[in-house]
């Protein structure tokens, strides 16, 4: 994890812009989230170990969908998560668009949500998402593999 490199995510200020981005769409969508949780990396040196600051090992904990609606806010994202893992650092986020102005069943969000988690152990490419930390302020991921670029 490199929380220091640019995403080419959109510019969002906050969690509540992702969820007026959402709620702009001509059709009702589905909110994707992962927590993360962050396992920091330590550097050992002959004067001892020390910290590698914002550098480590994401690890999904928990994924799940939500219904995009105008009273959905990162409060009640925050304590249902916490009621289920305390111990995470980061919601991985995408929406996921209905069509024919029907959101998204949960089931259908799945995959999507299966593919995140995959992206995230894998290392992949996550510029397809938004990253927020737990006060709902857009953080920026960057893999080993886009450090090496």
């Amino acid at each position: 994890m490199n929380t220091s490199m640019p995403n080419t995510s959109p510019m969002l200020d906050s969690f509540d812009d992702l969820i007026a981005m959402a709620l702009a769409e001509p059709n009702p969508c589905r909110l994707l989230t992962v927590l993360v949780k962050a396992d920091i990396a330590y550097r050992r040196r002959a004067s001892g170990t020390e910290a590698m600051v914002d550098e480590g090992c994401l690890q999904p904990v928990m994924a799940r969908d939500w219904a995009v609606t105008e009273s959905l806010t990162l409060a009640d994202i925050v304590a249902t998560a916490d009621e289920a893992a305390g111990d995470w650092r980061f919601l991985m986020t995408a929406i996921l668009p209905g069509s024919r102005g029907t959101a998204p069943l949960s089931d259908e969000c799945e995959p999507h949500l299966d593919r995140m988690a995959r992206a995230l152990m894998l290392g992949a490419d996550l510029d397809a998402f938004v990253f927020f930390d737990r006060d709902g302020i857009p953080v920026a991921i960057a893999t080993r593999a886009d450090d090496v670029r």
